[in-house]
């Protein structure tokens, strides 16, 4: 991404602000690390953790809760409507950074319908009151231009096969109306029946449509697949009261080649995985696309869903089982449902799904449950060796739950007293040359690196000595931001790195600031 040189000022600008504005502390001054680095026999380490947030729209559990009047016709009443959506949104995601949060795993399809203008969905209805219209903005675009002026990830969160409830506000030329034949009623409730091919040319169309418009640094699914209940039930679903059976015998019968029935059930969300994976490398190859299962195997499998054979096949970037329960549950206790799924998953990065929403409830009574959870995050098993890492950060539900000033107090100043950028992952991931850094004074200096769109500078801290009697530095992560200037308030060594999307170069070279210049 190229910026003008008035835009490259614009960037650091409005990063420099929102970096004091956080009233996060710096990092203390510690007299040894004005000790010049040592090329020689110095080594760094640079931590990273992938720190997400679902931030949920479905029935605006999260955003928005302001819905535009559009049936007024009052023009002045309209318009503070739209702009206050717009100033909740931008603050939702403020204050997901001010949580010690990298990530932003935004909701943007819930119920088959869109956050953003789409040629393929209407617009969801929690954004006005008439069926259908838009907001007169973009909410998807304006999200992204935060997340990322702020220095955070954003990931575009769709629920794949829900419609929703039968009396949900639609117009009648809704897509699930024009396209009866592929949608099933059960429940009370409508979905896209994956046993249809269609389906899943719909849903790779969506992926497009979303990654071509939109820069964004992946594509993120939850775990709405075949709805609960149907898996051992027989050939068709045994209805309860009043409610229609899920009737794929046809389709089983055309498409099925010689499965069972549960085998080719699971060869249809396998073939979702696969096309939404290939819709999002082929539009945007440095994004990821992942997926979030039930926080147990045995949960999603009944859902006809098994993220073995994704990995096996290669369909994943990465997984966030929905790990929401805590440590002495009987049948769920976290610790050994977090080793679970380290060891049944093969060479693919694991980042837990948290329940922040449980917070003070009988199963979370304390903060001090999450501490323990975070922790057991950072110590779970190493795959292929030290420098691979199985299980690679967390993800909190929902929003709403951890920007509140306790629950982000307590995060900064307990697991996330240090700010970190997420570890790149993906098997498309950019390749970016490391920034060359030159001192000005007490700035620091870079220029353009191709490909790259944001700098993250650290400053190194003492921290052990290595197996060559050097001294092992670790990086403190200070900014993450678009620009090519950094004004050091301290003396010591410091590192850039550029970054990407979920990637980032290898370091820079070590430039020393001494204490008074």
């Amino acid at each position: 991404m190229h910026y003008s040189a008035t835009m490259k000022k614009l960037f650091f600008t409005l990063a420099a602000v929102l970096f004091l504005a956080s009233g996060r502390p710096a990092s203390a001054q510690d007299d040894s690390s004005l000790r010049p680095f040592d090329m020689d026999k110095d080594s760094i380490s640079i931590p990273f953790e992938f720190r997400g947030v679902w931030l949920s729209t479905v029935e605006s559990i999260d955003w928005p809760k302001v819905k535009i009047e559009l049936s007024t016709k009052d023009k002045g009443r309209i318009s503070q409507q739209r702009e206050q959506q717009k100033k909740d949104l931008v603050t939702l995601i403020t204050k997901i950074k001010r949580s010690g949060c990298n990530a932003v795993m935004f909701q943007i399809v819930s119920n088959s319908d869109a956050l953003y203008p789409s040629k393929i969905l209407q617009w969801a209805p929690s954004l006005t009151d008439i069926p259908g219209e838009g907001p007169g903005y973009d909410p998807l675009a304006l999200a992204v231009k935060t997340a990322h002026s702020l220095g955070m990830e954003i990931h575009a969160w769709i629920n794949p096969l829900r419609i929703g409830k039968l009396d949900l506000p639609r117009r009648q030329d809704n897509i699930c109306y024009k396209r009866s034949e592929l949608v099933q009623e059960h429940g009370q409730k409508l979905y896209w029946d994956p046993g249809q091919p269609k389906v899943r040319e719909y849903l790779g169309a969506l992926a497009e449509e979303i990654m071509a418009k939109y820069d964004l640094d992946g594509l993120h699914i939850d775990d709405y697949f075949y709805p609960d209940g149907l898996k051992g039930t027989g050939e068709q679903a045994k209805p309860r009261k009043n409610e229609k059976v899920w009737n794929d015998e046809a389709l089983f019968q055309k498409y099925g080649q010689g499965k069972t029935l549960d085998e080719w059930r699971e060869s249809n969300i396998d073939e979702i995985v696969r096309i939404m994976h290939e819709k999002v490398h082929k539009t945007r190859p440095d994004a990821v696309f992942g997926v979030s299962p039930a926080g147990r195997l045995v949960n999603t499998q009944a859902l006809y869903a098994d993220p073995r054979r994704w990995a096996e096949q290669g369909t994943i970037d990465y997984l966030i089982p929905q790990i929401y329960w805590q440590h002495g549950h009987q049948i769920a206790d976290f610790k050994q449902v977090l080793d679970s799924w380290a060891g049944i998953l093969s060479d693919v990065p694991v980042i837990v799904g948290m329940a922040a929403y449980r917070y003070k409830s009988k199963a979370f009574p304390e903060f001090s449950e999450y501490e323990l959870q975070v922790e057991e995050c950072r110590q779970a098993p190493l795959l292929k060796g030290p420098e691979r890492q199985n299980v690679i950060g967390q993800c909190w539900f929902t929003t709403h739950n951890i920007i509140t000033d306790e629950f982000t107090s307590k995060m900064i100043n307990s697991f996330y007293k240090e700010d970190m950028i997420a570890p790149g992952f993906g098997k498309e991931r950019t390749i970016l040359q490391s920034p060359e850094v030159f001192k000005m004074g007490r700035h620091l200096r870079w220029s353009e690196v191709p490909g790259a769109d944001s700098f993250a500078v650290y400053r190194l801290e003492e921290s052990g000595t290595n197996a060559e009697g050097g001294t092992v530095w670790k990086a403190v992560l200070l900014e993450k931001f678009h620009g090519f200037i950094y004004k050091c308030t301290q003396g010591g060594n410091y590192i850039v790195l550029a970054c990407r999307r979920g990637t980032h170069s290898q370091r820079s070279n070590v430039v020393f600031i001494k204490d008074k210049e």
